[in-house]
């Protein structure tokens, strides 16, 4: 009698078993990142001059395939040595393309940096360039727009410290709207001379308005040099977000302004 029992039931272990199993392979599968978004950036003309008008793109893809849906792509440019920096939204074409144009009236040495924000994933890079002029011009000086006209309602920002070694580069990536006591995801990608940091240690201090009380969060690294982690603000409000990387010789913070609903 046991044995016939042993019988009908040994097979119905071992099915439930492999069930299990097979569950357990499909959740892991499931939680395995994704692979982290390319951007080809070209600048027409190659060679502008004081002027042109300049078009920056860039082709967005994941995996070879265009990625005709990234959340923001943008455009930030500047003069050597000038402040603000402007931001120029983008607008989608084809096949992972995006664009944005711009005048240049003032000859000079020149950066621009893309900011490309799709399927979780953030990446940029800074690229310089030269704008030329014919002999002796009198073109007034030009800056690139004030804060009131650039792009705005963007709740990004992007922040750069001297370390050794060059500059520690930090775009902050909070939602685009964060609510009192739900929990939110904030993102920060890190990178030093065009290269991101990977394996650093990155805190997020914050505190609300002018409160002596800061709190302390760890984040951890989700793809090579961006780095985040969940946090339900207690109050709505507006709060300071410092973010602290540390690796080797690397010790830098940055402040952002972070608005609670």
């Amino acid at each position: 009698m046991i044995l016939r029992r042993l019988i009908y039931t040994l097979p119905c272990l071992l099915l439930l078993t492999a069930v299990t199993a097979c569950g357990n392979d499909q959740q892991q599968t499931a939680i395995l990142p994704s692979t982290p978004v390319d951007a080809a950036f070209t600048m027409e003309p190659s060679q502008p001059a004081a002027g042109d008008t300049v078009t920056f793109a860039v082709t967005v893809t994941q995996e070879g395939q265009p990625v005709d849906d990234a959340s923001e792509v943008k455009f930030e440019w500047w003069k050597e040595g000038q402040e603000p920096h402007a931001m120029l939204p983008a607008t989608f074409q084809k096949d992972g393309l995006y664009i944005a144009k711009q005048p240049i009236t003032e000859p000079g040495s020149y950066f621009v940096y893309y900011h490309v924000t799709a399927r979780d994933f953030h990446t940029m890079k800074k690229i310089p360039f030269t704008v030329t002029g014919e002999g002796n011009t009198t073109t007034p000086e030009t800056s690139p727009p004030s804060p009131d006209e650039t792009t705005a309602g963007t709740p990004h920002e992007h922040g750069t410290n001297p370390s050794a070694g060059g500059q520690v580069e930090l775009h902050f990536m909070p939602p685009k709207e964060v609510r009192a006591a739900e929990v939110a995801w904030l993102g920060v990608h890190v990178m030093q001379e065009n290269e991101v940091i990977e394996k650093a240690t990155v805190r997020l201090e914050y505190w609300l308005g002018s409160d002596e009380k800061h709190a302390f969060l760890d984040t951890t690294e989700s793809h090579p040099g961006q780095y985040g982690a969940k946090i339900a603000f207690p109050t709505s409000g507006t709060y300071t977000v410092k973010v602290h990387v540390e690796k080797g010789e690397i010790h830098d913070h940055k402040d952002f302004t972070l608005s609670v609903q």
